[in-house]
Protein backbone atom coordinates (compact mmCIF):
# COMPACT_ATOMS: atom_id res chain seq x y z
CA UNK A 1 0.00 0.00 0.00
CA UNK A 2 1.42 3.38 -1.05
CA UNK A 3 2.14 5.60 1.99
CA UNK A 4 0.06 8.28 3.23
CA UNK A 5 2.13 11.70 3.89
CA UNK A 6 1.00 11.44 7.88
CA UNK A 7 2.70 7.97 6.78
CA UNK A 8 6.13 9.27 4.90
CA UNK A 9 6.44 11.95 7.92
CA UNK A 10 6.12 9.46 10.63
CA UNK A 11 8.79 7.24 8.76
CA UNK A 12 11.01 9.82 8.29
CA UNK A 13 10.89 12.14 11.35
CA UNK A 14 10.90 8.91 13.78
CA UNK A 15 11.15 5.77 12.87
CA UNK A 16 10.48 4.19 15.87
CA UNK A 17 6.80 5.15 16.11
CA UNK A 18 6.45 3.79 12.92
CA UNK A 19 7.65 0.65 13.94
CA UNK A 20 5.45 1.14 17.28
CA UNK A 21 2.55 1.34 15.28
CA UNK A 22 0.06 -1.37 15.26
CA UNK A 23 -1.35 -2.59 11.54
CA UNK A 24 -4.37 -1.01 12.25
CA UNK A 25 -2.34 2.26 13.23
CA UNK A 26 -1.04 2.05 9.88
CA UNK A 27 -3.34 1.58 8.04
CA UNK A 28 -5.21 4.70 9.57
CA UNK A 29 -5.62 7.60 6.83
CA UNK A 30 -7.34 10.80 7.21
CA UNK A 31 -9.55 11.44 4.98
CA UNK A 32 -9.40 14.66 2.65
CA UNK A 33 -12.51 15.57 3.53
CA UNK A 34 -13.38 14.75 7.63
CA UNK A 35 -17.25 15.67 7.63
CA UNK A 36 -19.37 12.51 6.44
CA UNK A 37 -20.74 13.34 3.19
CA UNK A 38 -23.99 14.20 3.71
CA UNK A 39 -23.11 17.00 6.21
CA UNK A 40 -20.69 18.29 3.44
CA UNK A 41 -23.24 18.09 0.61
CA UNK A 42 -25.58 19.89 2.63
CA UNK A 43 -23.97 22.57 2.95
CA UNK A 44 -24.96 25.98 1.95
CA UNK A 45 -28.48 24.68 1.32
CA UNK A 46 -31.70 26.14 2.87
CA UNK A 47 -31.94 23.18 5.03
CA UNK A 48 -29.83 21.27 6.68
CA UNK A 49 -31.17 18.12 8.42
CA UNK A 50 -28.10 16.10 8.61
CA UNK A 51 -25.92 17.17 11.83
CA UNK A 52 -27.94 16.23 14.60
CA UNK A 53 -28.20 19.32 16.16
CA UNK A 54 -30.72 21.87 16.89
CA UNK A 55 -29.77 25.42 16.47
CA UNK A 56 -31.61 28.54 16.35
CA UNK A 57 -31.07 29.28 12.73
CA UNK A 58 -28.05 32.33 13.60
CA UNK A 59 -25.39 29.17 15.13
CA UNK A 60 -27.16 29.01 18.75
CA UNK A 61 -28.28 25.52 20.19
CA UNK A 62 -31.72 25.27 21.41
CA UNK A 63 -31.83 22.61 24.37
CA UNK A 64 -34.51 21.35 26.15
CA UNK A 65 -35.55 23.36 28.66
CA UNK A 66 -34.33 20.76 31.68
CA UNK A 67 -31.22 20.66 30.04
CA UNK A 68 -30.56 24.19 30.28
CA UNK A 69 -31.83 24.57 33.52
CA UNK A 70 -29.13 22.39 34.48
CA UNK A 71 -26.01 24.78 33.52
CA UNK A 72 -28.02 27.99 35.13
CA UNK A 73 -23.82 28.73 35.94
CA UNK A 74 -22.98 28.98 32.47
CA UNK A 75 -22.89 32.11 30.24
CA UNK A 76 -25.27 32.01 27.48
CA UNK A 77 -22.26 31.57 24.83
CA UNK A 78 -21.12 28.18 27.31
CA UNK A 79 -24.27 27.52 27.44
CA UNK A 80 -25.37 27.01 23.78
CA UNK A 81 -21.66 25.63 22.88
CA UNK A 82 -21.97 22.93 25.28
CA UNK A 83 -25.34 21.54 23.57
CA UNK A 84 -23.02 22.02 19.74
CA UNK A 85 -20.95 19.51 18.45
CA UNK A 86 -17.18 19.49 19.65
CA UNK A 87 -14.39 18.91 16.64
CA UNK A 88 -13.11 15.60 16.13
CA UNK A 89 -10.00 16.59 18.86
CA UNK A 90 -11.47 18.48 21.21
CA UNK A 91 -11.90 22.23 21.51
CA UNK A 92 -8.74 24.31 20.72
CA UNK A 93 -9.08 26.47 23.73
CA UNK A 94 -9.15 23.58 26.20
CA UNK A 95 -6.20 21.51 24.64
CA UNK A 96 -4.37 24.83 25.22
CA UNK A 97 -5.36 25.18 28.30
CA UNK A 98 -4.24 21.21 29.49
CA UNK A 99 -1.20 21.40 27.77
CA UNK A 100 -0.37 24.60 29.89
CA UNK A 101 -1.84 22.60 33.15
CA UNK A 102 0.56 19.40 32.09
CA UNK A 103 3.53 21.51 31.36
CA UNK A 104 3.70 23.42 35.00
CA UNK A 105 7.17 23.26 35.50
CA UNK A 106 8.26 21.22 32.69
CA UNK A 107 11.82 22.48 30.87
CA UNK A 108 10.98 24.21 27.34
CA UNK A 109 12.98 22.32 25.25
CA UNK A 110 11.24 19.51 26.29
CA UNK A 111 8.49 18.94 23.66
CA UNK A 112 4.93 17.56 24.05
CA UNK A 113 2.23 17.81 21.25
CA UNK A 114 -1.61 19.50 22.17
CA UNK A 115 -3.16 17.02 23.73
CA UNK A 116 -6.12 14.96 21.84
CA UNK A 117 -9.67 15.46 23.56
CA UNK A 118 -11.16 12.10 24.66
CA UNK A 119 -14.25 10.38 26.20
CA UNK A 120 -12.96 9.94 29.00
CA UNK A 121 -9.93 8.28 30.63
CA UNK A 122 -10.53 5.10 29.45
CA UNK A 123 -10.99 6.24 25.89
CA UNK A 124 -7.47 7.64 26.07
CA UNK A 125 -6.22 4.26 26.91
CA UNK A 126 -8.10 2.15 24.49
CA UNK A 127 -7.06 4.95 21.61
CA UNK A 128 -3.20 4.29 22.38
CA UNK A 129 -3.92 0.59 22.45
CA UNK A 130 -5.52 0.41 19.04
CA UNK A 131 -2.75 2.46 18.30
CA UNK A 132 0.31 0.56 18.99
CA UNK A 133 -1.22 -2.80 19.93
CA UNK A 134 -1.63 -5.59 17.08
CA UNK A 135 -2.01 -8.41 16.90
CA UNK A 136 0.15 -10.95 19.09
CA UNK A 137 2.50 -8.13 20.42
CA UNK A 138 3.15 -8.68 23.60
CA UNK A 139 1.99 -5.52 26.29
CA UNK A 140 3.72 -5.56 29.48
CA UNK A 141 1.10 -4.13 32.38
CA UNK A 142 1.99 -2.93 35.82
CA UNK A 143 2.24 -5.15 38.70
CA UNK A 144 -1.28 -5.27 40.81
CA UNK A 145 -2.79 -3.14 37.56
CA UNK A 146 -5.80 -1.80 37.85
CA UNK A 147 -9.27 -3.52 36.92
CA UNK A 148 -9.57 -3.37 32.68
CA UNK A 149 -5.85 -2.76 31.76
CA UNK A 150 -5.03 -6.03 30.44
CA UNK A 151 -8.90 -5.97 28.47
CA UNK A 152 -8.50 -2.79 27.26
CA UNK A 153 -5.05 -3.73 25.29
CA UNK A 154 -5.75 -7.35 24.87
CA UNK A 155 -9.36 -8.03 24.14
CA UNK A 156 -9.83 -5.99 20.84
CA UNK A 157 -5.93 -6.16 19.57
CA UNK A 158 -5.45 -9.19 20.00
CA UNK A 159 -1.71 -8.27 22.23
CA UNK A 160 -0.59 -10.84 24.53
CA UNK A 161 -0.65 -9.59 28.22
CA UNK A 162 2.96 -9.94 30.05
CA UNK A 163 5.40 -8.16 32.79
CA UNK A 164 8.12 -5.90 31.72
CA UNK A 165 10.89 -8.13 32.43
CA UNK A 166 9.41 -10.43 29.76
CA UNK A 167 10.17 -7.87 27.20
CA UNK A 168 13.59 -8.25 27.25
CA UNK A 169 14.08 -11.97 26.38
CA UNK A 170 11.51 -10.82 22.81
CA UNK A 171 13.62 -11.42 20.17
CA UNK A 172 16.04 -8.33 19.30
CA UNK A 173 13.63 -5.21 16.95
CA UNK A 174 10.70 -6.94 17.60
CA UNK A 175 8.17 -4.15 18.58
CA UNK A 176 6.98 -3.85 22.35
CA UNK A 177 4.48 -2.07 24.33
CA UNK A 178 4.66 -1.28 28.47
CA UNK A 179 2.06 0.67 30.18
CA UNK A 180 2.94 2.60 33.30
CA UNK A 181 0.56 4.15 35.51
CA UNK A 182 2.05 7.26 36.26
CA UNK A 183 1.35 8.30 40.11
CA UNK A 184 2.03 4.50 41.05
CA UNK A 185 4.52 2.63 43.00
CA UNK A 186 6.00 1.68 39.88
CA UNK A 187 6.53 5.12 38.55
CA UNK A 188 8.37 6.21 41.56
CA UNK A 189 11.12 3.33 41.10
CA UNK A 190 14.17 5.50 40.16
CA UNK A 191 15.31 2.55 37.87
CA UNK A 192 12.41 3.03 35.62
CA UNK A 193 13.61 4.83 32.90
CA UNK A 194 16.89 2.77 32.98
CA UNK A 195 14.85 -0.36 32.63
CA UNK A 196 12.84 1.23 29.60
CA UNK A 197 16.38 2.64 27.74
CA UNK A 198 17.28 -0.97 28.33
CA UNK A 199 14.93 -2.66 26.71
CA UNK A 200 14.61 0.02 24.01
CA UNK A 201 18.03 -0.50 23.37
CA UNK A 202 17.03 -3.94 21.65
CA UNK A 203 13.98 -2.86 20.07
CA UNK A 204 11.31 0.01 18.97
CA UNK A 205 9.22 0.47 22.64
CA UNK A 206 6.05 2.58 22.71
CA UNK A 207 5.65 3.59 26.14
CA UNK A 208 1.59 4.62 27.25
CA UNK A 209 2.57 6.39 30.48
CA UNK A 210 -1.17 6.47 32.15
CA UNK A 211 -1.49 9.68 34.57
CA UNK A 212 -4.99 9.34 35.20
CA UNK A 213 -3.83 7.14 38.30
CA UNK A 214 -2.14 9.09 41.16
CA UNK A 215 -0.34 12.33 41.37
CA UNK A 216 0.45 13.62 37.70
CA UNK A 217 3.44 15.59 39.49
CA UNK A 218 5.23 12.22 39.73
CA UNK A 219 4.82 11.56 35.87
CA UNK A 220 7.95 9.89 34.34
CA UNK A 221 6.54 11.24 31.13
CA UNK A 222 8.92 13.81 31.03
CA UNK A 223 12.03 12.22 31.74
CA UNK A 224 11.46 9.30 29.27
CA UNK A 225 11.30 12.08 26.05
CA UNK A 226 14.54 11.96 24.22
CA UNK A 227 15.88 9.11 26.93
CA UNK A 228 16.46 6.91 23.70
CA UNK A 229 15.63 6.71 20.02
CA UNK A 230 13.61 3.96 20.38
CA UNK A 231 11.69 4.71 23.19
CA UNK A 232 8.57 6.18 22.25
CA UNK A 233 6.30 7.59 25.26
CA UNK A 234 2.61 8.48 25.24
CA UNK A 235 0.80 10.54 27.77
CA UNK A 236 -2.70 9.64 28.97
CA UNK A 237 -4.18 11.83 31.64
CA UNK A 238 -7.97 13.59 32.84
CA UNK A 239 -9.45 15.71 35.19
CA UNK A 240 -9.76 14.07 38.60
CA UNK A 241 -13.59 16.16 39.52
CA UNK A 242 -14.28 15.84 35.46
CA UNK A 243 -16.11 12.96 33.79
CA UNK A 244 -16.14 12.00 30.41
CA UNK A 245 -12.85 14.26 29.13
CA UNK A 246 -9.46 12.35 29.00
CA UNK A 247 -6.33 13.54 27.02
CA UNK A 248 -3.84 11.68 24.72
CA UNK A 249 -0.69 13.30 24.12
CA UNK A 250 2.73 12.89 22.16
CA UNK A 251 5.96 13.82 22.31
CA UNK A 252 6.28 16.03 19.83
CA UNK A 253 5.93 20.18 19.28
CA UNK A 254 2.77 21.01 19.03
CA UNK A 255 3.46 22.88 15.33
CA UNK A 256 5.47 19.90 13.86
CA UNK A 257 4.83 17.58 11.04
CA UNK A 258 5.13 14.33 13.49
CA UNK A 259 2.74 15.85 15.79
CA UNK A 260 0.29 16.35 13.61
CA UNK A 261 0.73 13.12 11.36
CA UNK A 262 0.28 10.64 14.65
CA UNK A 263 -2.73 13.06 15.49
CA UNK A 264 -4.24 12.49 12.09
CA UNK A 265 -4.33 8.92 12.62
CA UNK A 266 -5.92 9.16 16.45
CA UNK A 267 -8.23 11.65 15.21
CA UNK A 268 -9.42 9.18 12.36
CA UNK A 269 -9.62 6.40 14.49
CA UNK A 270 -11.69 8.62 17.10
CA UNK A 271 -14.03 9.76 14.74
CA UNK A 272 -15.13 6.46 13.55
CA UNK A 273 -15.34 5.15 17.25
CA UNK A 274 -17.60 8.28 18.50
CA UNK A 275 -17.31 10.84 16.27
CA UNK A 276 -16.15 14.03 18.90
CA UNK A 277 -15.73 14.09 22.23
CA UNK A 278 -18.60 15.41 24.19
CA UNK A 279 -18.95 19.08 24.23
CA UNK A 280 -20.74 19.75 27.84
CA UNK A 281 -18.07 18.18 29.24
CA UNK A 282 -14.80 20.02 27.47
CA UNK A 283 -17.44 23.31 28.62
CA UNK A 284 -17.57 22.18 31.91
CA UNK A 285 -14.28 21.61 32.39
CA UNK A 286 -12.82 25.14 30.77
CA UNK A 287 -15.76 26.39 33.38
CA UNK A 288 -13.93 24.79 35.66
CA UNK A 289 -10.09 25.89 34.93
CA UNK A 290 -11.59 29.72 35.13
Amino acid sequence: MELSPADEAIRRGCPALWECLSPLGRRLRQPANFLPQQSAEARGKPFNATIGQITDGHGRAVPLPAMAAAVTELSDAERSRAFLYSPVEGFPELRRRWRERQRRGVPEGVPSSLPLVTAGRVQALALAAELFAGEGRRVALPDGASAGYAETFTLRTGARAARLAELAGLPDGEPAVAVVEGGGSQAKEDGLPAALAAIASRRPLAVVVDDGTGDPAETPFWALIGLHSNLVPIKVDAPAAAEGVGFLSFPFPPDSELAAAIESKAKTLLRALIGSPPAFAQVLLLHELG
